[in-house]
């Protein structure tokens, strides 16, 4: 399948010459045709400038101009395109009827417009749409967490559009519909152009983060639960209902991601335990008896590299546990052989691919996993990743649309995925200020080989309740219900000793 790139000759960037070649590694047959646009104002130069100075002046370039031979061979005028992807941001209609696709951020095409949002609010939403009748067909909030300023933020923001082109033109040429907005056309708004106040207060905050690193560990998890009888966070959506209760951790180590394991007549929490010495998390555990915690957090598995979200599965009368290990490129199954502290690997599920936060729920004669999975070039926690299997064991196969949603507020699982009156609900994480800064309880409307659709039915923040910036894991099993999140941390004991009353949750009247 032959592909037009459209480009503007000065505004070439790494991530244009990335979905070049991602397109060629597809075996697309691609060209560039460049025209010639407004150059970069010296506002926008100014703006990358002071970017690159104040957040990474001795990283390389993630905004620079790039040169055309990098990203194609030039089209001429023997060149018959079956597709046409316009980057510019005055995108003209094909008149051939050959599909066309363009993109705007938050309404508006072109670079400028990116960066405008940017500048001004943070984010940009992503919208591919066809310029022939403005018809939106993907829209999209891509992930920031890796970005430390506006640069890079323009640079992930820029990968994500490649992603979903990709994914666009696959289906086009494999003769698949994907599917689409609907109903969506594109405002046209004008874009208007960088904003020097908002960069300034982008690079405030970036300063700021980076004084309070300099007092506080980056970010210092820990576990909350509490019993109860009735609707809990999921059902209610408040944190009506007893207040939750602290985990206390020795400080060298904080705890995050609960799972509740009721087995062999024992209530334990799974947790990521994270050695801040190390930098390095293993599966441990703690044990709850009907008043609480008893005994100690301790190791229940460990290996040479991370792991985190240890989600467990009983199944035909077998315990199971899947922790991420994102490390290690695997999402791999262990059985627990003597419980809670001896789990042996026995199948690797997926391999070559880098799943954060695997959850998994059987649904009639067919098992689905969720996942977001991550390139190496946008963020983390924006790309939804759908698999199946006829057996927990698989062979399990990748949805044909992956991602199926990019969306760092709704994509990345957050627990379990659950059945109440024959509808299947999951709780995702919500990081569009800040990774796992909230939760949204998500309603699975369409799930099938074809497509996928989800509606948000509540929303849970952190506040008086659970105080701190960030919630990011909920799980309930009968009466005991958890949930994690963040607190300051200082590198000195007497600094801890004055703030952490301050982030004891109070009861809701």
């Amino acid at each position: 399948m032959r592909i037009l790139l459209v480009a503007d000759a000065a505004r070439l960037r790494p991530w244009i010459r990335d979905f070049a070649a991602d397109l060629t590694a597809q075996r697309f047959d691609v060209r560039l045709r460049l025209v010639t646009g407004d150059v970069p104002s010296r506002l926008l130069r100014l703006v990358i400038e002071l970017d690159r100075l104040l957040t990474r002046p001795t990283a390389t370039p993630a905004f620079d101009q790039v040169q055309a031979a990098d990203i194609a061979v030039p089209a001429d005028d023997q060149f018959a395109p079956d597709a046409i992807v316009d980057l510019t941001a005055d995108p003209s209609e094909p008149g051939t009827g050959v599909p066309a696709f363009a993109l705007a951020f938050d309404g508006a095409p072109g670079e400028d417009a990116l960066f405008a949002a940017l500048t001004r609010r943070g984010g940009a939403t992503l919208e591919v749409y066809e310029p022939q009748n403005g018809s939106i067909v993907e829209r999209a909030r891509p992930s920031l967490e890796r970005a430390s300023g506006v640069v890079e933020a323009a640079s992930a923001i820029g990968a994500r559009a490649g992603t979903l082109l990709l994914a666009r033109l696959v289906a086009l040429r494999d003769g698949r519909i994907r599917q689409r907005e609907t109903g969506r056309q594109l405002g046209r708004v004008e874009p208007g152009g960088p904003s020097l106040k908002g960069t300034a207060s982008a690079l405030a905050r970036s300063l700021a983060r980076h004084v309070y690193h300099l007092v506080c560990q980056t970010a210092h998890w820990r576990i909350g639960w509490r019993f109860l009888d009735g609707p809990g966070l999921a059902e209610s959506g408040t944190f009506a209902g007893p207040p939750f209760r602290s985990v206390r951790d020795p400080g060298l180590h904080w705890y995050a991601d609960p799972f509740i394991l009721e087995w062999q007549g024992q209530t334990h929490v799974l947790v990521e335990d994270f050695d801040t010495g190390r930098g390095q998390a293993c599966i441990s555990a703690l044990q709850f008896s009907d008043d609480g915690p008893t005994g100690v957090v301790r190791p229940v598995l460990q290996e040479p590299w991370h792991l985190s979200f240890p989600f467990p599965i009983v199944h035909d009368g077998v315990l199971y546990m899947v922790p991420e290990s994102t490390a290690r490129r695997e999402v791999t199954l262990y059985r627990c052989i003597a419980f809670p502290d001896r789990w042996e690997p026995v199948a690797t599920l997926l391999s070559n691919v880098c799943a954060s936060d695997t959850s998994i729920i059987q649904r009639g004669e067919r098992w689905w996993m969720f996942s977001t999975i991550e390139d190496g070039r946008g963020g983390w926690s924006d790309m939804l990743a759908i698999h199946s299997a006829p057996t927990l064991f698989g062979p399990w196969t990748p949805h044909r649309d992956i991602p199926l949603l990019v969306d760092v507020g709704a994509a990345r699982p957050a627990g379990r995925p659950w059945m109440r009156e024959g509808r299947l609900f999951r709780s995702v994480q919500d990081c569009t200020s800040i990774y796992g800064g909230g939760i949204d309880i998500v309603e699975v409307t369409r799930l099938d080989d074809e497509g996928y659709e989800q509606i948000v039915r509540a929303k849970l923040r952190s506040g008086p309740a659970w105080p701190g910036r960030r919630l990011h894991t909920l799980d309930r099993v009968g009466r005991l219900e958890v949930i994690d999140g963040v607190v300051p941390h200082a590198h000195w004991q007497v600094i801890n000793d004055l703030i952490r009353p301050s982030f004891e949750p109070a009861r809701l009247s």
